[in-house]
């Protein structure tokens, strides 16, 4: 899998702490480039140089990434997905996390991983706002890779595999979002991907439609929610009056004109689960397996699932 990331390189680091919990030493927006593979239970994590050559042109090491993803999803007949993952997430954990996903989905995963500071479980208050500090301050790294991913595919328009491209994220990364989108230098990049899915988003309910409705999407874009989500009713209590029920876990006031609402609450195996897209668990309901493999194809994942009318959302059992 790539892994592009603004976190701190570690070059002398175990492959887990390759890059460390704080931001690039030349500032927040500077991106580097990483190819990472499991191998026999251990992780490879080969910093890749700004430039290579590839079939014997000089070039950027992201346009050759991308030419090489293009062909093995050709080769594999694979869908790809970026990934986002969110807060309390260190390096290693944030390997483990992408690969659960291709793994379970058989998809081309490409990482962005942010310096939120790991740690394993929620440490409070200090800890939460400061990752939400750091997700901010992510906007234009994340920014800088959408743009570049849609100048490559405009450019190999002709060579393209054809293949679906979806964007997930995950938790705070949500919020990363959120404040990317609100932002000035939002064009509508996301353009590029065909489905958006947005996994037990740790943003207020309250307000999302302001800015979900400028999300730019070819086919679909989810929003889960799961009321029992632990995680996100600890966030909740983090930080007071201030921060109000959360997106990911409140089945009211859905009013995104473009967002498709998927309500896992009362699904069978999914309890208090924050991961249910990748806990194993969770997975054992089919079903749920089923929507995420659609949603993160670029498919129509809430085909067969009923629409409650009173909540704006599509019922998961």
């Amino acid at each position: 899998m790539y892994v592009v990331t603004n976190r701190n390189l570690q070059p002398d680091a175990n492959p887990e702490e390759r890059f460390g919990p704080r931001f690039n030493q030349k500032g927040p927006n500077e991106l580097r480039l990483a190819e990472a593979q499991k191998v026999g239970g251990s992780w490879q994590v080969n910093i890749l140089d700004d430039r290579t050559t590839y079939n014997g042109e000089d070039m950027w090491a992201s346009e050759a990434a991308f030419l090489k993803a293009q062909q093995r999803m050709r080769q594999n007949h694979t869908s790809a997905l970026f990934f986002v993952h969110g807060f309390n997430t260190d390096f290693g954990d944030a390997l483990e996390s992408a690969y659960a996903i291709e793994q379970r989905y058989n998809l081309e995963v490409i990482m962005f991983t942010w310096p939120s500071n790991g740690g394993g479980t929620l440490e409070g208050l200090s800890s939460y706002q400061d990752d939400k500090r750091d997700a901010a301050l992510s906007i234009g790294a994340l920014d800088r890779c959408f743009e570049k991913l849609a100048d490559y595919f405009k450019k190999y328009a002709e060579q393209a595999c054809k293949r679906k491209f979806s964007l997930a994220l995950h938790s705070m990364g949500n919020y990363l979002f959120k404040r990317l989108l609100s932002s000035s230098i939002y064009q509508g990049e996301t353009l590029l991907f065909d489905n958006i899915v947005m996994l037990a988003a740790d943003v207020n309910n309250e307000g999302h439609a302001d800015w979900v409705n400028r999300v730019r999407f070819r086919n679909r874009l989810f929003i889960t929610i799961n009321e029992d989500d632990a995680a996100l009713l600890a966030s909740k209590a983090l930080a007071g009056d201030e921060q109000k029920a959360r997106l990911g876990h409140w089945p009211r006031n859905l009013t995104a004109r473009n967002a498709t609402y998927l309500d896992f609450t009362d699904a069978a195996n999914i309890v208090a689960h924050h991961n249910y897209f990748t806990d194993d668990s969770a997975l054992q309901n089919e079903r749920i397996k089923e929507i995420f493999a659609r949603a993160f194809t670029g498919q129509k994942a809430e085909r067969g699932l009923t629409f409650d009318a009173g909540t704006g959302a599509y019922r998961v059992l």
